[in-house]
């Protein structure tokens, strides 16, 4: 009888040797697909035109932050400060999420956040602000050196005015916008919005895997 379990036992184990690993192929080429294909949201821009203007900017750690050296990644740039307080607090939690659940899966994203009182808030807020939503080295928290900024957000505001929208409170603005890895605004979302942070979230699916794409036909 305790020869019959062992028999037994012995044809379990090697029925999960055997097929647990097929069981992880199908479920990676099932995620897979669902990655190649998943469609963008009716907010992402199918035919941008607004690109984002050369950038200078110094982030908390100390290194240098510009477009061209974000080129090839896909980007969300939201806006903040130090008087913006408890205010972005709610965003930096989503903007949190989106982080955790990128890291080390993707080398095509990136996270900027301006801030809107560079001359306010020095090198040593913004690593307090960005100890404050646990930046990983994707997060930049970054003040600029001349106008740049300025001239970034007014891009960012001329695709709401586009869009007919208006930003409420320019202080603390209510919308993100993603880049994609060409340099382009393709959309701006309320991350606060269920809704349009489930597109965000989509939108930036939708534009890594393009931006891998294109990496594969460079290379």
């Amino acid at each position: 009888m305790a020869v019959k379990k062992g028999r037994l036992w012995v044809t379990i184990i090697l029925i999960i040797i055997l097929v647990l690993p097929f069981i992880a192929f199908l479920m990676l080429k099932e995620g897979w697909k669902v990655r190649t294909s998943a469609p963008a949201s009716s907010r992402l821009i199918e035919q941008p035109t607004i690109l984002i203007p050369d950038y200078q900017s110094v982030s908390h750690r100390g290194d240098t932050i510009t477009e061209d050296r974000m080129h090839g990644k896909v980007c969300i740039l939201s806006f903040n400060s130090g008087s913006c307080g408890k205010n972005f607090d709610a965003e930096g939690r989503k903007l949190f999420e989106i982080q955790e659940d990128y890291y080390q899966k993707t080398i095509h994203f990136r996270n900027i956040t301006f801030t809107l009182d560079p001359q306010q808030d020095d090198t040593r807020t913004m690593r307090i602000m960005a100890e404050r939503y646990a930046a990983r080295e994707t997060w930049h928290f970054v003040r600029c050196t001349d106008k740049s900024d300025s001239l970034v957000l007014d891009k960012c505001y001329t695709l709401l005015k586009n869009n007919g929208v208006q930003e409420t409170d320019p202080a603390c603005p209510a919308f993100v916008y993603l880049v994609d890895n060409d340099g382009y605004l393709r959309g701006f979302y309320d991350p606060l919005d269920e809704q349009q942070f489930h597109d965000l979230y989509n939108d930036i699916l939708f534009l890594l895997n393009r931006a891998e794409l294109d990496d594969e036909k460079k290379n």
